[in-house]
């Protein structure tokens, strides 16, 4: 028998078709990424589960044994974590129930500093299989993140979990009954429903058919346009390829240079603006690079749910008369690396000279954060982020632009665009990896994996080495 799950209907509400390949397990295997997240989930419901200490786990029975205990322990008005509530073609398990009088409160644990629109369909879903089922339901909850609570030693459940009630917002979905009619047919047809991509293959996740369905769009298609908005209303209206975009359709101006650049396969380049970004430049200058990870529930004292935690860096600095120097750090694992990484920087970055990065958000919203935490090296941090010039600006505002960049401006795609040098060969070449990969090895395994380690410190070095190759590139370009 075929079962329309609340994933399933979460899925459906996303697209037919990701329904459809996920009862069929046609989905592509689950990234490293992605299960990290899972993972993370995990650990966040344990600490959730503590709000209940009298409840009852049913997570590790099979299904039917579940079916079993569920159906005996709600006539016990017992808490009851992972119960599982079938009707026809209908099956749910949900997170946590607490009998109310002749009632319960139904609760669902999210590992997210907010309520989203998801979580309530999720529990909408729910409590129509449970109505059904004749069990009546009081009020709905998420359990999610406290996104104000920092870990001090121990962790109090109470403080890192926030109950936030949604009953209001449950009830006030309507379209429940009619969705699970639609939903079941789908789930029974013999071919995938035909579906055109759309704001729903990145919306409320990234789809994991999203690579296939979009293999289909023309080499230099719309998506590659900065305004959103623009692009999806001309996809609406049949046109795909940015050369088919009618020559009177007013675009902003970054995308006018893309479709320049298409049109012409030509690169575009505002010499001008790239010769004001360069003489911004003081020497030398220090390209530095942070790699962080994070984690649902905190690890270190003095960090947040999902505060990204650095544990290594690259620093190449570049001086006038071409000299290059590299230092690098990468964290052993065995405690928080924040104060070492910290006091091996302030060694390095010294004196005068621009703090190049690239795509500045990310490191100075981390620098600020370990300037809060670690007060004492606050005034240096504060000299290194007045000191601090964005790379990716002159790419960011398209003053250079290369069609095989396809709309996109971060260093992955900028270095190959620019110096013919990418991370194809490097054996972790993207940050996310690198990151939870990390974790997963010094981290959560507490192992010593050197090789790991040599492909980390390339990654990262490439990063920095590559804002120096950059940098050289526009030089040759304004002369």
């Amino acid at each position: 028998m075929t079962l329309l799950t609340k994933s399933k209907f979460i899925s459906a509400l996303q697209c037919p078709r990701l329904l459809w390949h996920s009862n069929k397990k046609l989905l592509p295997e689950v990234s490293i990424a992605d299960q990290h997240r899972f993972d993370q989930g995990a650990e966040f419901e344990k600490f959730a589960r503590l709000l209940f200490p009298e409840g009852i786990n049913l997570e590790n029975l099979d299904f039917n044994k579940n079916l079993e205990q569920t159906e005996k322990l709600i006539k016990n008005n017992v808490i009851i974590f992972e119960a599982s509530f079938k009707d026809d073609n209908l099956f749910i398990r949900s997170d946590v129930l607490e009998p109310v009088d002749d009632k319960f409160n139904l609760y669902e644990i999210k590992s997210t500093t907010e309520v989203k629109p998801q979580h309530i369909s999720d529990l909408a879903f729910q409590k129509y299989v449970l109505e059904k089922l004749n069990i009546k339901i009081n009020k709905c909850f998420i359990l999610h993140l406290n996104k104000e609570f920092t870990k001090n030693d121990e962790i109090n459940p109470e403080e890192l979990v926030k109950r936030e009630e949604v009953t209001e917002q449950v009830n006030a979905i309507q379209d429940i009954e009619e969705n699970t009619n639609k939903f079941l047919k789908i789930l029974n047809q013999e071919t995938s429903p035909d579906m055109t991509i759309s704001k729903n293959c990145n919306k409320p996740y990234i789809c994991p058919l999203k690579s296939e369905c979009w293999s289909t769009l023309p080499k230099n298609n719309i998506t590659q346009l900065t305004n959103w908005r623009q692009y999806w209303k001309l996809f609406e209206e049949g046109i795909q390829d940015i050369k088919d975009i009618p020559k009177d359709t007013i675009l902003k101006p970054k995308d006018e240079v893309i479709r320049e650049a298409v049109i012409k396969n030509k690169i575009q380049i505002s010499i001008e603006h790239i010769k004001h970004s360069l003489n911004s430049l003081k020497y030398p200058l220090f390209h530095f690079d942070f790699e962080t990870f994070d984690t649902a529930v905190p690890i270190f004292n003095k960090s947040k749910p999902y505060q990204k935690i650095p544990f290594q860096y690259s620093l190449h600095i570049q001086h006038k008369d071409g000299k290059l120097e590299h230092f690098e750090y990468l964290a052993t694992g065995e405690e928080d690396p924040r104060i070492k990484l910290l006091e091996q920087l302030k060694n390095e970055i010294k004196g005068e000279g621009s703090v190049i990065v690239f795509n500045k958000s990310f490191e100075i919203s981390v620098l600020k954060k370990l300037a809060e935490d670690f007060p004492q090296h606050s005034d240096w941090i504060q000299d290194v982020l007045d000191r601090i010039i964005d790379l990716a600006i002159p790419f960011q505002n398209y003053h250079y632009y290369n069609p095989i960049q396809k709309g996109k401006y971060s260093i992955k795609k900028v270095l190959p665009a620019i110096t013919g040098n990418g991370y194809d060969n490097l054996e972790i070449n993207n940050g996310l990896d690198a990151s939870v990969q990390y974790f997963i090895s010094h981290i959560k395994n507490k192992t010593k994996d050197n090789k790991l380690r040599e492909h980390l410190l390339k990654y990262c070095c490439l990063d920095t080495e590559g804002m120096v190759w950059i940098i050289d590139e526009l030089e040759k370009i304004i002369k």
